[in-house]
């Protein structure tokens, strides 16, 4: 859409992207926080300029690093003693002259000369970034690197990931298997929703989105998982939505939920909550019976999962705000069931957050084992004889999944893995892998990168 087609009070989706990205750049600040906000700033933004700034900022963030491989043989300045605003307005413009052909090149140099003008940068800087951006738009491209002569550099650029990253995967995957997941992680994932079984079932939920013209399909796997092919304005502003017939989620995060066995009048901890995704879930397993308590450390969270309970007509959730790395208030030996939902490297995710590989150095890895650690022992002080542990990771780091795994058993006789594919429809259960380990990858099955597996106690 056009700027001049906005009103006079609404920036654009070029103007606003600038101003997440730089934001994120300078405060830490995630860019989905960015988005968040912006959407609540501007309510009235029009559907194609919401559209248009999601692509932008994803966009960048997904393809940074090639990005910036590309900017630097470009600039005769090194990137890091670049204004930050010139910085963000060359990768917004790169990414608009080669990876969006419906915006004509000039466009993207006469808006990114507008926005560098409106922040107040001096004309010295947008005359560097309209040189810089005018040699893109004239075909000098730089050539990426060549896989010959450094194999780690050449995937980095190539698929944007950190070399870090290339380097540890090369080593346990190798080449090929490498260079596919780098792919999946770059396409755009489908848009998965799961369906809420208290108030509906999938077949009448196709047909109440057809009717608020939305086409989807059933998902490959989680008979309660749908997926939007086509959507004609913004998802949340759907009836159906609101109602709390539908929340999003990714197949491969529903199905590691029914690897818990569920049913009435249950104690249950859910640690790790987060907005609720998982926790509505758990309830429609309870018979939204019993009692579930869902634990997690982030109050604004917890706030965004007590209205998503309340969408979706819980009424077995009890939010509590506790570190599960710590003691919980809660009574040793009382559970017959946890979910663990682990903070983790979230490796997994990646297609569905690109930020992830700016925003995570090697260095942080280290981190993660030693407090999922200690979740797990908490977690495993709670349940019973014969409950059940569900532990649940979005990473593809061995050391935060069997790994910690295996070094648990070994420190607890009294567990063993009893994770069932039973549980799981019939064309699920090839996810489960020997000797009881839940793993999906958007490389081999298009879905998130989870791992899961579940314990129980003797």
């Amino acid at each position: 859409m056009n700027k001049l087609s906005l009103p006079p009070s609404l920036p654009g989706a070029r103007a606003l992207a600038l101003d997440i990205l730089a934001a994120a750049a300078r405060t830490g600040q995630s860019v989905e926080e960015g988005l968040a906000a912006t959407a609540k700033r501007h309510p009235g933004l029009p559907r194609r300029e919401r559209a248009l700034l999601l692509e932008l900022v994803q966009g960048v963030k997904r393809w940074e690093v090639r990005l910036d491989y590309l900017l630097a043989r470009l600039s005769h300045l090194p990137l890091a003693k670049l204004h930050p605003l010139v910085l963000q307005l060359l990768r917004l413009g790169t990414f608009q002259i080669l990876w969006l052909d419906r915006v004509p090149a000039r466009a993207v140099l006469h808006e990114a000369g507008n926005l560098a003008k409106a922040k107040g940068l001096p004309r010295s800087h947008v005359g560097f970034i309209n040189a810089v951006l005018r040699r893109l738009a004239a075909g000098e491209v730089p050539p990426l690197p060549d896989p010959e002569a450094d194999p780690v550099l050449a995937l980095s650029v190539i698929h944007s990931h950190p070399a870090w990253l290339v380097r540890r995967w090369l080593a346990h995957y190798g080449p090929a298997d490498t260079a596919a997941r780098l792919t999946a992680n770059n396409q755009i994932p489908p848009l998965t929703v799961r369906v809420n079984t208290l108030k509906t079932d999938a077949a009448a939920l196709m047909a109440r989105l057809a009717a608020e013209g939305v086409e989807s399909r059933p998902g490959r796997f989680s008979p309660q998982g749908l997926i939007f092919e086509a959507v004609k304005s913004s998802p949340t502003d759907l009836p159906s939505y609101r109602e709390g017939l539908w929340i999003f989620q990714d197949e491969a995060a529903q199905l590691a939920a029914d690897l818990l066995p569920l049913g009435p009048d249950l104690l249950v901890s859910e640690i790790g909550a987060g907005r609720g995704g998982k926790t509505t879930h758990l309830a429609e397993a309870m018979g939204n019976s019993g009692l579930l308590v869902a634990v997690d450390s982030h109050g604004r969270r917890l706030q965004e999962l007590q209205l998503n309970v309340r969408r979706w007509g819980v009424t077995a959730a009890h939010p509590l705000r506790a570190d599960a790395a710590s003691a919980l208030p809660l009574k040793t030996g009382a559970l017959d069931a946890v979910v663990l939902d682990v903070p983790c490297s979230s490796l997994g995710i990646i297609r569905r957050h690109p930020e992830i590989k700016s925003r995570l150095r090697e260095s942080d890895l280290a981190t993660f084992p030693p407090r999922q650690q200690a979740m797990l022992e908490e977690a495993a002080r709670l349940l019973k004889p014969g409950g059940r542990l569900l532990y649940i990771t979005c990473t593809t780091e061995p050391a935060e999944n069997e790994d910690q795994i295996n070094a648990f058993l070994a420190r607890h006789p009294e567990f063993h893995l009893a994770t069932d594919p039973g549980r799981l429809p019939l064309q699920a259960r090839l996810l489960i892998q020997p000797p009881g380990f839940y793993r999906t990858s958007p490389a081999d099955h298009n879905l998130d990168a989870f791992f899961a597996a579940v314990l129980a106690r003797n």
